[in-house]
C-alpha cells in the first residue's frame, strides 16, 4: 500500500489558476490530499487502486506460517 496516491489523472479547474481535480470523480486535489479514501466511493481510480491493494495484501505471506514449528527444527 502506498502512503500517498498522486498518480491519478487530473484536469485543471477552469475557474482557478492553479487548481486541479481528479478526472474521474471531479474532487479537487486540495481535498484529496493524496489519500485514496478522499476520492468518491464510485471513482474508477479509487476502485482500481483498491483492487490492486487487496491483491497485494493477498500475496503477502501470512505471519502465522512462519510461527509454525517445522519438522526440520530441533528443540
Amino acid at each position: 500500500m502506498k502512503p500517498f496516491y498522486i498518480d491519478y489523472p487530473q484536469e485543471k479547474i477552469e475557474e482557478h489558476q492553479h487548481a486541479y481535480r481528479c478526472l474521474h470523480c471531479k474532487i479537487p486535489t486540495s481535498i484529496i490530499f493524496g489519500l485514496l479514501e478522499s476520492h468518491a466511493k464510485d471513482c474508477s481510480y479509487r476502485i482500481r487502486q483498491s483492487k490492486w491493494t487487496q491483491l497485494e495484501a493477498g500475496l503477502r505471506p501470512h505471519k502465522t506460517h512462519f510461527d509454525e514449528p517445522h519438522i526440520d527444527e530441533v528443540d
